[in-house]
């Protein structure tokens, strides 16, 4: 059986991620189709601009057979670690292929970059793409996660499968772009539009100059005494646009800065991370009769929730921080829930 793997964040969804999912249906005929798919924030550090259930649904009319949330704790992560959770999940799924878009799609040429990779033995909290830089790589975007992907499709036995991206199509960071700044409204009425880092900037900057350094030091992500970069870069600057371009350094990229201020919102301490340091978890999102009949198969022992209440305690916490936090901007937004998609 060929049990295939997306990798995904959607933010927002577009017809590059169709084109993703109609090409692995028209080149494997997959059995099953299954989409890791991250939640309410993601690994850039950015809030979703469509909720998890608008995600969801989009996901399997464009062909998946069953999505698993990849939980925001998770999600922000660099590079190597957003690859490994995500690929955990899809292996307690029993995914076998991992497909995923690459602008060189040359399996070959990827291996031998990751290979690189590994031999630099690069800091994996380190923004790969400043690495790749570094060490003058060559990688493109997609291709940066792409050598991340098939280093850890190793370690659980996956065969990574590279699908050229087609250049024509709109990227999520140009689809962002142009919302946000009025160019093209597309699907708008799918979107949050208030989910965007100057909605949070309040709360953040009142975090930051309401806590003494030593207890933002204990929040994940938060090293090397960024806090106090962070605290007084919150005292000078009362826009969120100032404060990050303050606050980034050589070490610390946007999306590094982005994805530690979410931790200290979310007040996610390095304890509890380092309790919990995996994510072989199926947290079901929603399916349609494929999917259905594929989790039926699945052994017993397999660790899977389709209610909140059947997540373990850490994950019921952490759902409830990325949820609560979400709906202080999009106050609509519904608690998590299986998407059933009928054929």
């Amino acid at each position: 059986m060929i049990i295939a793997g997306v990798i995904a964040e959607f933010n927002p969804m577009h017809d590059g991620h169709r084109y993703l999912l109609q090409t692995i249906k028209e080149q494997l005929h997959p059995d099953v189709l299954i989409v890791v798919l991250s939640t309410y924030f993601s690994s850039r550090g950015l809030p979703s601009l469509e909720n998890v259930e608008t995600k969801t649904k989009l996901a399997l009319e464009a062909g998946a057979d069953l999505v698993i949330a990849l939980p925001s704790v998770y999600a922000m992560q660099s590079a190597d670690y957003f690859a490994r959770y995500a690929i955990e999940a899809l292996s307690s799924a029993q995914v076998n292929i991992l497909c995923f878009g690459s602008e060189s799609a040359n399996l070959h040429t990827l291996q031998q970059k990751a290979k690189q990779i590994q031999l630099l033995n690069v800091d994996p909290s380190t923004s790969l793409a400043r690495n790749a830089a570094k060490f003058d790589l060559d990688l493109q975007p997609n291709d940066i996660l792409a050598i991340q992907y098939i280093r850890w499709c190793e370690n659980f036995n996956i065969k990574p499968y590279p699908i050229l991206r087609d250049q024509s199509l709109k990227s999520a960071t140009q689809t962002r772009a142009d919302y946000f700044s009025g160019i093209e409204q597309v699907e708008d009425h799918l979107f949050e539009p208030q989910q965007n880092w100057s909605s949070y900037y309040p709360f953040l900057r009142y975090q930051l100059l309401e806590n003494d350094p030593k207890v933002l030091s204990q929040i994940f992500l938060v090293e090397e005494g960024i806090e106090h970069r962070l605290i007084q870069c919150a005292l000078l600057h009362d826009r969120w646009e100032d404060f990050l371009n303050a606050a980034v350094t050589k070490t610390y990229s946007k999306a590094r800065i982005q994805r530690t201020c979410f931790m200290i919102l979310l007040q996610i301490s390095k304890t509890e991370v380092k309790e919990h340091p995996s994510f072989f978890e199926m947290q079901i999102l929603g399916m349609n009769t494929i999917g259905r009949n594929w989790i039926k198969s699945l052994p017993k022992e397999t660790p899977m929730a389709s209610k909140f209440n059947q997540l373990p305690t850490h994950l019921q916490k952490w759902h409830l921080k990325e949820h609560r936090l979400y709906s202080l901007i999009s106050p609509k937004t519904k608690p998590w829930k299986v998407v059933v998609e009928h054929e």
